[in-house]
């Protein structure tokens, strides 16, 4: 009863505003993956090794900068990779690295598609259950990354914010899981 006029009160309260879109039910079983969590904001791979990837619900705000907080919960071989995508991000694909911004967060690589065309520009190692900050500025078409209170700079500059963007995760190896939380 008290709760409940404190949210009268206050008004609703969210832990987060990113939640990850959930996988197709005809997805093949290499790129299976399951959303949980309270706010949806839990993805955990279960399918076999192969890309899967996802991207939140929530389209970035092109009138302010976008921030949201990956952190690491499991990781196998660390093959995950944090960044945005655009709107025409295919879940079912395997080449997901190809459509999007990403930072690798085993080894702080870049990975993406045209007009940069990164493939392993490798920049520093870092470590397991790190949390990853990113941060997109749409007005600038900048995507720059805050590893562990870390700034490793603006990583991509000119990104074509001419399609919506979107937060998005790519997990490789089966039981690897993320979660985004507050910033």
């Amino acid at each position: 009863y008290k709760l409940n006029d404190i949210i009268k009160k206050f008004g609703l309260v969210h832990y987060n505003n990113y939640k990850f879109r959930q996988c197709p039910e005809n997805i093949d079983d290499k790129r299976c993956y399951i959303v949980s969590g309270e706010n949806e904001n839990i993805i955990t791979k279960i399918g076999k090794n192969n890309y899967a990837g996802t991207i939140c619900t929530n389209e970035l705000d092109k009138s302010k900068i976008n921030k949201w907080k990956i952190k690491i919960l499991k990781a196998q071989y660390n093959q995950i990779m944090v960044g945005v995508a655009p709107d025409d991000f295919d879940i079912k694909a395997s080449n997901h690295h190809t459509c999007g911004w990403y930072l690798n967060c085993y080894n702080l690589t870049l990975y993406s598609g045209p007009p940069h065309n990164y493939n392993g520009n490798r920049t520093t190692l870092s470590k397991i259950e790190d949390e990853i900050l990113v941060i997109m500025d749409l007005k600038k078409g900048a995507l720059k990354f805050i590893v562990n209170n870390e700034d490793k700079g603006d990583q991509y500059t000119n990104i074509p914010t001419d399609k919506p963007l979107f937060p998005a995760v790519l997990l490789y190896n089966k039981n690897s899981s993320v979660e985004i939380i507050g910033c």
